[in-house]
């Protein structure tokens, strides 16, 4: 066994403050909790579970597990992770630079420099919980999914503190509806969370299967056709999970907000209009959305 904690390199154009504010945006979120400089989540690895916490250090990631030490493969395996959660490996320069020719999306580069997607590497937990947010403010959502996580998800408990994971679809498969329910599910969101559960479990639906299929439109035909996932929810989860570069969650309240605010539509009805000022972002829709998304927050 190795030691376990080691440095990960970052790109000039990483900011690992902003993403630590992406995470900690002042929800519960019951999967990892932010300290001043470091985020620590329990995470599922070959031989068990694992601690983790990643802090910033030297201008680098220091990733430490607290409760055991790593395999090699295990090392492999965080190391994977980290850059997915965190989309290390993508240049921002071309992003950055598309921006500032619009004037009123320049302001961004300055503001936000080296904001990351912050994905949700499990896919199975990015659908779901784009389904538990669905119609509902943020606050009630992180309450349902903290109440889902501590009834179906496993615990790892360390120095007095328990640190939840999300629960696997072959546990939640088995979940009664009348018990989401009795959690303030809704009687539709509790019965296509367990559709979801089980289109995983009889692997009907998988992140290796849609990674094999050859191009976007296929992934997201794959994900509506299983009752539960609509347009939004699969473009959600295609960009938060699969880091799908072209995926707009139209209809999607903050994303309309922000385009009003910046003068870029008038009409939240006005598709064409949205689509037009998509167009000039090939293959960065999706950052552009997670971006509109940060200019809905008062902190600069």
């Amino acid at each position: 066994m190795l030691a376990s904690c080691f440095f990960l390199a970052v790109p000039a154009d990483f900011n690992f403050g902003e993403c630590l504010w992406f995470l900690d945006r002042g929800f519960d979120d019951c999967l990892y909790s932010v300290a001043k400089n470091s985020v620590t989540r329990a995470l599922q690895l070959t031989n068990g579970l694992a601690l983790v916490r990643i802090e910033e250090e030297d201008e680098q990631l220091k990733v430490s597990v607290l409760n055991r030490a790593l395999s090699p493969e295990e090392i492999v395996e965080l190391k994977g992770f980290v850059n997915d959660w965190f989309d290390l490996d993508l240049d921002l320069k071309p992003f950055y630079e598309l921006m500032l020719r619009d004037p009123r999306l320049s302001f961004m580069k300055a503001h936000y420099f080296g904001l990351r997607l912050i994905g949700i590497p499990d896919l199975f937990e990015a659908i779901c919980w784009a389904i538990i947010g669905q119609q509902i403010n943020l606050t009630f959502a992180y309450k349902l999914k903290r109440k889902l996580v501590e009834r179906y998800g496993e615990t790892l408990d360390f120095e007095g503190q328990q640190y939840f994971l999300f629960p696997k679809p072959e546990v939640l498969v088995n979940a009664v509806q009348e018990e989401l329910q009795a959690m303030q599910f809704s009687r539709s969101k509790a019965a296509y969370v367990l559709q979801i559960a089980a289109a995983f479990d009889d692997l009907r639906l998988s992140k290796s299967g849609l990674l094999a299929m050859p191009d976007l439109a296929s992934r997201q035909k794959a994900l509506i056709n299983v009752k539960g996932v609509g347009v939004w929810t699969a473009n959600y989860a295609l960009m938060k999970s699969l880091k799908e570069r072209s995926c707009i969650p139209h209809g999607d309240a903050g994303l309309l907000n922000a385009l009003v605010n910046l003068g870029i539509i008038k009409d939240k009805k006005d598709v064409d209009e949205i689509e037009a000022f998509f167009s000039g972002y090939e293959g960065w829709e999706s950052y552009l959305v997670f971006y509109l998304w940060r200019t809905l927050s008062k902190r600069v």
